[in-house]
């Protein structure tokens, strides 16, 4: 078996229905870091589809969970029971309504903060992990959160959403090879093209 040094777990909800879907931002995100390094998934982990990528000296394990967002953790903790990696070489990237479009947060452990995949995870290995946060903005009054995380991006912000996947990736690497304050200090906040527009 390969060594793997760090574990980075994008969250969101397997098929085709729910790709470009704002709960599927983690999956989003992991999805535009195989493209940029031309790999592609395969599902040879139980419950979850992978990817191997090099980040400088660093041999990176990308992963989607299959289980649905609410049963993320499952997925987590068989990847640490296999690969025995040390919580804070463990990096989970998801959706957040609490933070504008166009906005990323990075946090060294925390609350799930409302979210189920986070929650799920929490509920398996505590909340002592790094987290991406991506932000997709709150629902307008008259929308059910739940809806409102299973809709599309609008047309607008699906031509915005490639400067953020960049951006995430970046921070990504940046918490491979030099750790999540450093990470932090780059890259929260709005993602700057984004914001321009």
């Amino acid at each position: 078996m390969v060594q793997i040094d760090c574990l980075v777990v994008g969250l969101g909800n397997p098929g085709r229905k729910y790709s470009l879907t704002r709960h599927n931002a983690g999956f989003l995100v992991l999805e535009h870091f195989a493209r940029q390094q031309r790999i592609k998934f395969t599902r040879k982990e139980e419950r979850v589809s992978t990817a191997r990528v090099k980040v400088g000296e660093k041999q990176v394990l990308l992963a989607k969970p299959l289980t649905y967002m609410n049963l993320s953790g499952e997925a987590v903790n068989i990847l640490l029971e296999r690969y025995h990696l040390p919580l804070d070489r463990v990096i989970i990237i998801s959706d957040d309504v609490a933070l504008p479009f166009g906005y990323l947060r990075l946090k060294p452990k925390g609350s799930s903060g409302g979210h189920k995949g986070l929650a799920s995870i929490i509920a398996q290995i505590g909340p002592d992990f790094p987290r991406l946060r991506i932000g997709v903005g709150s629902p307008p009054p008259e929308e059910e959160m739940k809806e409102y995380v299973l809709t599309r991006f609008t047309p607008r912000e699906e031509k915005l959403l490639p400067p953020i996947l960049e951006r995430a990736v970046q921070a990504l690497s940046v918490w491979v090879e030099e750790g999540i304050e450093k990470a932090m200090s780059v890259y929260n906040g709005p993602v700057p093209v984004v914001q321009e527009d």
